[in-house]
Order: structure tokens, then sequence, then C-alpha cells
């Protein structure tokens, strides 16, 4: 979003999700939008009352400026801003022998995710890797278009409510 972004934000909302028909649009903000105090929340509110994106349409969002920390921290912001959305309002009933790993912001997680999955399956231990980018940045170019290929899917981010624990 840029200065005054709502009007943008409708906009993109709605460009996005009848581009790519997309199973969420996540939203953080940028410095600018941050320094002239953007409200994310009002502006999702509002293009969802323009039709952008349906009502029920999951549109998790994160307030991550530039001029607070480091890319790290926005990453870490964005990821409890998705957790938060889903999480929200929901009773947690905790399923024993269940973890959540959430492996932070990691420039080789291509390799250092997968090889977290495999020592964890062969530990057999029952576990969702929150943000597992190693698929999606390592899809191959094929001819085959695939937005994002691979990744943590929104019903196990759901269901990561109710882990016993989080490392």
């Amino acid at each position: 979003a840029v200065f005054g972004g709502l009007k943008n934000m409708v906009d993109g909302l709605a460009n996005t999700y009848q581009l790519y028909d997309p199973k969420m649009i996540a939203v953080s903000t940028t410095c600018m939008a941050e320094v002239i105090g953007d409200d994310l929340h009002s502006f999702i509110q509002n293009a969802k009352d323009e039709d952008s994106v349906p009502r029920d349409f999951d549109v998790p969002f994160a307030h991550t400026p530039a001029f607070v920390g480091s890319h790290v921290d926005g990453y870490d912001n964005m990821v409890k801003g998705i957790l938060e959305h889903f999480w929200k309002g929901q009773e947690r009933t905790q399923i024993e022998g269940t973890i959540n790993i959430i492996p932070g912001f990691d420039g080789f997680c291509v390799g250092n995710n997968r090889e977290l999955k495999r020592l964890l399956d062969v530990m057999g231990v029952s576990y969702t890797l929150i943000q597992d980018a190693s698929d999606q940045f390592d899809t191959p170019s094929d001819g085959e278009y695939r937005m994002y290929d691979g990744g943590t899917k929104i019903n196990e981010v759901k269901k990561a409510l109710n882990a016993e624990a989080t490392l």
C-alpha cells in the first residue's frame, strides 16, 4: 500500500482475488503506511464491504514497519498475524504428542526444512511445520504453472492450535 492506500487495498485485493483464485491473501505494511498510520484491519473490512473479496475470505495481516527491527522481525510479525487470524476465537483442545515447529526466517529453508522434516519423520514425530517454504522456493520451471507449490496448508495451520507444544 502507498500513501492513502485504502483505494489501492480495495483494488489490489480485488485484482489478486480475481486473477489468482488464492486460498487467502496475506497483507503486510510498508514503511510509509506505518508512518501515516494506515489501519490494515479497517482497510480490509472496507475492501470486503466493497466486495473486493467475499466477507468470509481469509485476509490475515501484520504491521511490518521497515524502521522497527529488521526483515526477520517483519517475517515474525507476519507469521504471528497469520496464526492469530486463524486461531482467534477458536477453542483449543490439546492433542497429546503433536508439536508445531516455526523455523523462523531462513534463507536456506529449501534444504533445511526438508532435512528437518526428514529427521522428524524418521523419529515418528507428529508435527506441523508452520511456514514451510521448502517447496515454494524450489518449484521447477517446467512449463506447468504453479502459483505456490507445496507449503503449509490452511487446514494444517488451523489444527496447529491444538498442538501440545510449539518450538
